[in-house]
C-alpha cells in the first residue's frame, strides 16, 4: 500500500510579471500542475479553471478516469471561452498524478511533467508534447540542441477547450518502492535544472521540503519563466 512520507510544493512567477501557473495537492489522492498560455492574464485563468475542475471531478466522482476528468476540464474552458470572447486563445498544460492503493496513476498534457526518483537516479519521466521534443525522436536535432532550440517553448499539445479537445497521455507506475520521490513541475524548472542535476539533487533521503527548497534557490536565480514544483515522498505498508 502507498503513502505518502513528505510533501511540498513552490510556485513562483520568477522573473515574469506575473504567475500563471496554477497547483493544487489533495494529500495521499491526486496532485495537479498546470501551466497557462495565452498572454494578458488569460494563461492564469486557464490553469485556475483546468485545477478547479480537475479537483472537482476527482473529488466528487469515484473511480473517474483520466480522459473522462480531462472531457469535463475543457468543457469548462470552453464554457467560459464562450461567455468571454477575449479569452479565446487562452490554454494550459496539464501533469498530474493519482495514488490508488499500490500504484500511481500519471496524465499529462503539453510540457509540463511528471519525474520519478529513486535513489539518485531518474527512473520515470513524462515526453513533452513540444516541436522539440518531436524533433529530438525523430533525430532532426540532439537533446543538447534542443536545450537552447529558438522553438523549445512551442507546444504541439495543450488544454484549449471542447471545440479543440485534446489527447491525455496515460502512464501507470507499478513499480513503487519506499522512499521513491515523485516530482510534477512546468517547464520553469527545466530552465535551471538538467536531469544529472535533479539526480545529484535527488540522491539522499531528505524531506520533500528539503528538495522545495532547494529547487527554488536555484530557479530564483535562472528561471526567467514561472516555476512550479510539487514533490512527494513515497512510503510503501
Amino acid at each position: 500500500m502507498i503513502v505518502i512520507k513528505s510533501e511540498a510544493f513552490i510556485t513562483d512567477k520568477g522573473k515574469s510579471e506575473i504567475n500563471e501557473d496554477t497547483l493544487k495537492c489533495q494529500s495521499g489522492k491526486f496532485y495537479v500542475v498546470c501551466d497557462g498560455v495565452g498572454g494578458n492574464g488569460n494563461g492564469l485563468l486557464a490553469s485556475q479553471l483546468l485545477v478547479a475542475s480537475i479537483t472537482n471531478s476527482f473529488t466528487y466522482t469515484e473511480n473517474l478516469v483520466l480522459s473522462d476528468a480531462l472531457k469535463e476540464a475543457e468543457q469548462a474552458l470552453e464554457d467560459y471561452k464562450r461567455k468571454n470572447q477575449n479569452t479565446s486563445l487562452m490554454a494550459s498544460t496539464l501533469a498530474l498524478t493519482k495514488i490508488t492503493t499500490s500504484s500511481i496513476e500519471i496524465g499529462w498534457v503539453g510540457d509540463s511533467r511528471v519525474y520519478q526518483f529513486r535513489k539518485g537516479k531518474i527512473i520515470y519521466k513524462t515526453t513533452d508534447h513540444t516541436w522539440v521534443s518531436d524533433a529530438v525522436k525523430k533525430g532532426s536535432i540532439t537533446a543538447l540542441e534542443g536545450l537552447f532550440h529558438p522553438e523549445r517553448n512551442r507546444l504541439t499539445r495543450s488544454v484549449k477547450g471542447s471545440s479543440q479537445p485534446s489527447a491525455i497521455e496515460q502512464d501507470l507506475l507499478t513499480d513503487v518502492n519506499d522512499n521513491d520521490y515523485i516530482m510534477i513541475c512546468s517547464d520553469g524548472i527545466m530552465e535551471s535544472w538538467i536531469d544529472a542535476d535533479l539526480e545529484a539533487l535527488f540522491s539522499e533521503v531528505k524531506p520533500a521540503s528539503y528538495f522545495i527548497e532547494m529547487l527554488h534557490q536555484n530557479c530564483k536565480v535562472f528561471s526567467n519563466d514561472n516555476y512550479t514544483a510539487i514533490v512527494y515522498q513515497i512510503g510503501t505498508l
